[in-house]
């Protein structure tokens, strides 16, 4: 993981992990302290949700043998973020499987591979033959010959 948001939602939750329940409600003063983000910085919901968030739940969910997720709570649509649910669980079966072969694999890419944003890449299905070549000779010896 290289969110250090990410990494502190993870240390949080692996403390918490083995209790009876798996889910708790902070209010978002305490989130942003368990979590670690500087007072004065990304007060507004949405720059909060976007930047902190976003990334942190990503990471953890992508690469974690522990899987989150953060619901904020407001009191109505306008109205600034009151608290914040979390909820986590123990990956068990294909989803830790998956969780494993991608942190097996190269960083290179990570972040577009866990937001879904690769593009599949086909392979050529015919390679240039040897004729090809010989083809392409003849035709630059003509052009070097006219000019």
């Amino acid at each position: 993981m290289t969110s250090k948001y990410a990494i502190a939602l993870y240390e949080l939750i692996c403390l918490r992990a083995n209790r009876e329940q798996s889910v708790e409600v902070l209010n978002l003063e305490e989130f942003r302290e368990l979590i670690g983000v500087p007072p004065g910085t990304y007060e507004r919901g949405l720059d909060f949700q976007r930047k902190v968030v976003e990334p942190a739940l990503l990471e953890v969910n992508g690469l974690s043998d522990m899987g989150v997720q953060i619901d904020l709570h407001r009191r109505h649509a306008r109205a600034p973020i009151e608290s914040v649910a979390i909820s986590w669980w123990r990956k068990q079966g294909d989803e830790f499987r998956a969780a494993l072969q991608e942190r097996n694999r190269p960083k290179v890419g990570r972040m577009a591979r866990l937001r879904g944003q690769v593009e599949e890449v086909e392979l050529a299905t015919r390679l240039p033959s040897p004729a090809d070549d010989t083809e392409l000779r003849a035709k630059f010896a003509s052009v070097r010959a006219a000019e």
